[in-house]
């Protein structure tokens, strides 16, 4: 049985759904493999993602891309299930949700950080905008950014003292 065209069916096979989504087949197979999803199949085994699958998968990609690990979104999507009530769900579920908003908000703090240190990076860097020199220590003894370098880690990283 060969399948309509793409703009014709509800259903994604797996490179569509990978296109869609931005990212590849392996990742998909891998969230299959978690038990994140569970797509259908055809006679001869190619693999059909429904909606369901489209918008779980979207979820976990981008929890995935904020640095949630994998292992805590495989359980964030397979916990309830084996639940046998609501309340022991949500008793398995809770704890997962504030484990994750901690997580949340500590890359929060250290991505304000990181930003801080951009902006102090950036205001440094651009006293060399109108410098004719090259920016060495030999040719521009006096470069403001080499003076000042520890006063951000991206200076740091941009203009290391033991480099010439």
């Amino acid at each position: 049985m060969r399948l309509l065209p793409r703009h014709q069916r509800d259903v994604l096979k797996i490179g569509e759904l990978a296109e869609e989504l931005g990212t590849t087949p392996r990742t998909i197979r891998l969230y299959e493999e978690l038990g994140l999803i569970a797509p259908a199949r055809t006679r001869g085994g190619t693999r059909l993602y429904a909606k369901k699958d489209l918008k779980r998968m979207a979820v976990a990609l981008r929890l995935g891309r904020s640095g949630v690990g994998l292992e805590a979104v495989q359980q964030l999507a397979c916990q309830r299930e084996p639940c046998a009530t609501g309340r022991e769900a949500v008793a398995a579920l809770l704890p997962l949700l504030d484990e994750l908003r901690a997580k949340i908000r500590a890359s929060l703090r250290e991505l304000e950080l990181l930003e801080s240190d951009l902006e102090r990076a950036d205001r440094l860097i651009q006293q060399c905008a109108d410098c004719p020199n090259r920016p060495n220590r030999k040719d521009c003894p006096r470069c403001p950014v080499d003076q000042n370098v520890d006063s951000t880690d991206i200076a740091r990283l941009i203009w290391d003292p033991s480099c010439p």
